[in-house]
């Protein structure tokens, strides 16, 4: 059994609640940046581990404070799997766009958090939301519709 009162095993346990709390966001975003699947896994886990090395080294912010670390640390982890593993397909939006579309869009936090995470301005990010929205667009009306047959 680890000895309870040593400093490791304190800060492994500041770290479980750590992991705890932003386990659920993190893997969240890194689906949205690499799609669900053994990718999204590995860069989930890969963030934990390297943020457990500031844990340790007592860099890693805590509170509210954290979360922006916990998020840019993903996005760095999707970012080189995305490099090593560029999809077949290509994408609709680049790379800085889909980060802040999932941070936006798919996590929905508020543009003021991700302001900290991609350390852009608020009016920078709302004109980059609303490039993203005309790209989307632009992109569905070229799409070919589909026509259902009636239920009639």
């Amino acid at each position: 059994m680890p000895d309870l009162l040593s400093p490791k095993a304190a800060n492994t346990a500041g770290f479980k609640h750590y992991v705890e709390q932003y386990s659920g966001p993190v893997y969240a975003l890194s689906c949205l940046l690499l799609e669900k699947g053994a990718r999204a896994d590995q860069a989930a886990a890969a963030t934990f581990a390297s943020l457990y090395e500031l844990w340790l080294k007592g860099s890693l912010p805590q509170g509210k404070a954290g979360s922006p670390a916990a998020y840019k640390e993903c996005i760095r982890q999707c970012s080189i799997l995305a490099q090593e593993h560029s999809r077949c397909t290509p994408a609709l939006l680049g790379w800085e766009d889909q980060i802040a579309s999932a941070l936006w869009y798919g996590l929905q936090l508020p543009l003021s958090d991700i302001s900290l995470i991609l350390q852009h301005s608020v009016p920078e990010l709302k004109a980059q939301l609303r490039g993203i929205r005309e790209q989307m667009a632009a992109a569905h009306s070229t799409m070919p519709s589909v026509h259902r047959p009636s239920a009639g």
